[in-house]
């Protein structure tokens, strides 16, 4: 690897506060590379400059300049997104759709090299049935009853469509990304402690996985290899049982391990009937239950990786008892995860 190169590549992250940008972030400064982020607090952004990123305090979507934000650099890495399964489809429009259009078009004007899109395997869910080795070619998601799965496909095809002979477009397509301070620790695990977390009809089943030291480690691959423009699946190496892992990972953290079990033929229509109260009533906060989670959690996926082993040689750098080891430590630790 040819280091003096890295040092003077200079990189844009967006979303580096969030779980995959933290994470992207210490690797890339440990590799060398010059890294440049927004933020929207004044503390996320102090917290940013303290570890040597060259942070810009802005809200990505109220500013009109963003050409000036990536003026000067050689890539962007897009990670900001609303990445709940609920909320205002408005929300998933603006967060997940128009910007990630804008920031393209920034990239385009501004003559960026390289626009590496943080996209996620839910790209390919539709309909409620099983998904084996699934490669790049599947359908992408049609249903905007899957808020979540369905803006990041219609941003995905906004990034591969963008390619051109000066820019190279490359959407990671990463599976269940797990590591500390990801989903299982802002959500999951709490709310097991509570009581309030169960598996799809028995959970067992198997099920693509990604660590975050293997995900950042094919963004270092994208980015010192020539790619072509196109989308990846990543993974690790395992194929794992969801209930099996899962319960790794809440073990992993100390979060209490769940025995609750709902059968899909209840959890599906049970989801769209809380769906439809929340659309319909003036409820507060967010429905239990989703379609979108049913559909995520509730039935075998698992993604072939062989386009990017042939493109950029990925292989999986971590195993799975590596990462939950590395999540043992960090749970003895005091760890944000905000």
């Amino acid at each position: 690897m040819n280091y003096a190169s890295i040092a003077k590549m200079k990189i844009l992250i967006t979303g580096a506060t969030g779980f995959i940008g933290r994470h992207l972030v210490s690797r890339l400064l440990e590799e060398g590379y010059s890294v440049s982020a927004t933020a929207r607090s004044e503390a996320h952004a102090k917290s940013l400059n303290q570890r040597g990123v060259n942070t810009a305090q802005i809200d990505l979507l109220l500013t009109n300049d963003l050409r000036s934000l990536i003026r000067g650099h050689d890539c962007v890495i897009h990670c900001a997104a609303h990445v709940g399964l609920w909320g205002p489809k408005l929300l998933y429009e603006n967060l997940n759709i128009q910007l990630t259009k804008r920031l393209l078009e920034a990239a385009t004007q501004e003559s960026i090299r390289k626009f590496i899109y943080m996209s996620c395997a839910n790209v390919v869910l539709n309909d409620p049935v099983p998904i084996e080795n699934a490669t790049e070619d599947i359908l992408i998601c049609y249903q905007d009853s899957l808020r979540y799965a369905h803006s990041k496909a219609q941003a995905e095809q906004l990034v591969l469509s963008s390619a051109s002979g000066s820019l190279s477009t490359i959407a990671l397509r990463p599976a269940l990304v797990w590591g500390s301070g990801d989903m299982i620790d802002r959500q999951i695990g709490p709310a097991a402690d509570r009581g309030q977390f169960g598996w799809f009809g028995h959970g067992r089943y198997s099920y693509s996985t990604c660590y975050i030291g293997n995900l950042c480690q094919a963004v270092l691959q994208v980015l010192t290899a020539n790619v072509a423009s196109g989308a990846f699946f990543i993974r690790d190496a395992e194929r794992m049982i969801l209930r099996e892992f899962l319960s790794a990972r809440l073990r992993a953290g100390a979060y209490a391990v769940p025995t609750l079990s709902i059968p899909l033929t209840i959890a599906w229509p049970l989801a769209r009937f809380t769906e439809n109260g929340w659309n319909y009533l003036p409820l507060k906060g967010e429905p239990p239950l989703v379609r979108e989670a049913v559909r995520t959690m509730g039935y075998p996926f698992t993604v072939s990786i062989n386009k990017a082993k042939n493109a950029f040689d990925y292989r999986a750098r971590y195993s799975v008892a590596e990462g939950m080891a590395a999540i043992e430590r960090d749970a003895n630790k005091s760890f944000n995860f905000s």
